[in-house]
Order: structure tokens, then sequence, then C-alpha cells
């Protein structure tokens, strides 16, 4: 087997995956201040992909639930909308999540394309957000700012708990 597969408990990364969250946020709300939140992607939506793919005896909708309903907050949207497109990629991501921990970073970073896609089509379809003229091409190009952020963010992430394991 490679490194790529990293045999943990949610209970040995914890703390870990509730700090990684709380960045997440931070830098969502960051990027929500400086209007950027239309060329990079939720931060909090890659993490929750990252951690469900690596946890395979939990499902992470609590997590995608919660995570969404503070995302609804910081943006000020719907109540639930955010929830709903976290629940629905979480879904999919838990339905191939062995297939996924089994390509290499940027065949992952490639599939996360395709699911930042299916969250923008949800957004676009549930918020309806009125775009002007200049921020359409940015909206729907979003999902390809997670090729290069992707595996920057998996291999930190996974740097970092093989860390805390052999602590």
């Amino acid at each position: 087997m490679t490194d790529r597969f990293i045999n943990v408990a949610f209970h040995q990364a914890r703390w870990l995956v509730i700090f990684s969250y709380f960045v997440g946020i931070t830098l969502d709300t960051m990027l929500v201040l400086n209007s950027a939140n239309l060329y990079l992607p939720p931060f909090t939506l890659l993490l929750l992909l990252y951690w469900s793919a690596q946890f395979l005896k939990q499902t992470h909708f609590i997590s995608a639930f919660l995570l969404g309903l503070l995302l609804d907050a910081l943006y000020q949207t719907t109540l639930g909308a955010h929830a709903l497109q976290f629940i629905v990629v979480t879904f999919i991501m838990l339905r191939y999540r062995l297939l996924f921990r089994s390509h290499s970073v940027l065949q992952q970073a490639l599939v996360i394309f395709f699911y930042l896609y299916a969250y923008q089509l949800l957004s676009f379809v549930v918020l309806a957000p009125v775009l002007p003229s200049d921020a359409q091409v940015a909206y729907w190009l979003m999902p390809f700012s997670c090729l290069l952020i992707w595996p920057v963010l998996a291999l930190s992430l996974r740097w970092l708990t093989q860390r805390l394991i052999r602590a």
C-alpha cells in the first residue's frame, strides 16, 4: 500500500478536524470581506470533502449540515440553502470515496473540480444569484481554482494527520 491510505480513526484526529473547519470558516469569511468568493471555492466545502473521504466510518452529514448553516449565516442567504448543497455534494463524495481515495492527488483535484461544478450548479438553481455580466464568467470558472488548491490542501492535511498519528 502507498502512503495515500491513512488508517486513522476519527477520535485520533478530532481536534485537527475541528481546527481545520474553523480555519476554513475563517478563510471563507475573509473571502466574503474581499469579494473574492466568486473566484475561490468555499474552503469549508473542500475540507468537508477531504475529511469525508478520509474517515470511512463516519458519514459527515451532520458536519455538512452545520457547516452549511454557518455559511448561510456568513453569506446571508436563505437558511438551509448551503446546508442542502453541502449535503448533496457530501452524499456524492460518500458514494465514491473508496474510488476517490485510490486516485493520485492530481486526479483527485479533477474529481473535486466536478464536485465543485455540481455545487455551483446547485447554487445557481437553489439560490438563483443575480450576477452582473462581468461576474458571470468568474462564477462559472470558480471550480477551476480547485485544480490548484486541492493538491496543496490535501497534501498538507495528509502531512498533518500523519504527524498527529506518529506523535
